[in-house]
């Protein structure tokens, strides 16, 4: 009996020693394993130079920031664009103010990157270019004054140098003319990236003009900042000549971004401001949605007397729209 109460007692005393034992390990364990890991930001290099900014998703290699973007998109990339843009109406020619119902449209677009380098589309929606001209996409409805089915715009871009920090493309612009006229853009856009989420972009566009025989040159300037990887903000100007050595006055009303008709060899300084916001959904598609305010004509460098001159306050310009891209749809190894 007595042996039996002693063999019990070492039980417990070996029972109670294995546990505290155990829990001293279990401790030790706890104390010596490395912390939980956080998920790693989306932080990788992208197709935007040599620059280290938020990408678009895991293994999408598009930066999600607006002002981080390269001129092109990346291979197998499509973007498609749908912007409702009103701008002023034709002034009364007696009065010289604006009358009438603004020119509203409704313009869906897309593109499609062949290569991380060369881009097309029809599309009045290029990166770095001059403000999308209202009338002008794939589909282009015009609602106001009066319906009607706008221009169509066929584009090809090549951006034959890409650094860190400054990039340059080529554009050709070959516009259908289903509304208005017949018209050949060559341009040259230029994007500075001053920090990873700001940029700048300029360059020049020389805009051949089939109705009249004459031509417009634009060189934009627009400064872009994101304050977010998401949210961004941008003001844009320059210098415009209009109608230069041009036979017809007021025909690049409706075949340029301009809030009326002017004169022949006018030049003028626009300007606009805008902002929007990118959201990406389920890493495969990222939407834009942005809105922009402007005049164009701002200020005018040489005015036109007389009744010609139109007020500021009749010249304005808005766009509001919705930028859809998408991740490659193909691989090299699916070819």
């Amino acid at each position: 009996m007595i042996r039996a109460r002693w063999f019990g007692f070492a039980l417990l005393f070996g029972l109670a020693a294995t546990g505290a034992k155990a829990q001293e390990n279990a401790e030790e364990k706890a104390e010596n394993a490395p912390p939980p890991a956080e998920p790693e930001p989306l932080i990788e290099a992208t197709s935007g130079g040599d620059a280290i900014t938020e990408t678009a998703a895991p293994g999408w290699r598009y930066p999600k920031a607006y002002a981080s973007r390269p001129l092109t998109m990346n291979k197998f990339m499509i973007r498609g664009t749908m912007l409702v843009g009103v701008k002023r109406a034709v002034p009364n020619n007696t009065s010289g103010k604006a009358t009438g119902a603004p020119l509203v449209s409704i313009d869906f677009g897309a593109a499609f990157a062949i290569f991380d380098n060369l881009e097309v589309g029809v599309s009045n929606y290029r990166l770095g270019s001059t403000p999308a001209t209202t009338g002008q996409a794939m589909f282009p409805i015009v609602v106001a004054p009066r319906g009607t089915f706008g221009d169509m715009p066929l584009y090809v871009r090549y951006s034959f140098l890409r650094k860190r920090y400054f990039e340059m493309a080529f554009d050709f612009v070959l516009l259908l003319p289903t509304w208005t006229n017949l018209t050949v853009t060559l341009g040259l856009p230029m994007r500075l990236r001053v920090r990873d989420v700001f940029t700048i972009d300029t360059g020049a566009e020389l805009v051949l003009l089939t109705n009249g025989a004459g031509l417009n040159a634009e060189v934009p300037l627009k400064a872009t900042y994101n304050i977010t990887p998401s949210g961004f903000i941008f003001g844009d100007s320059g210098i415009s000549f209009q109608n230069v050595a041009r036979n017809l006055t007021g025909g690049s009303y409706r075949d340029s971004s301009l809030a009326f008709p002017v004169d022949r060899n006018q030049v003028f300084v626009p300007l606009g401001i805008g902002g929007g916001y990118t959201h990406v959904m389920k890493n495969i598609v990222m939407i834009d949605v942005f809105a922009r305010f402007g005049w164009n004509p701002f200020v005018y460098v040489n005015p036109p007397s007389g009744t010609n001159t139109v007020p500021v306050a009749d010249s304005w310009v808005l766009t509001v729209g919705a930028i859809i891209q998408t991740s490659p749809i193909l691989h090299e190894r699916d070819l």
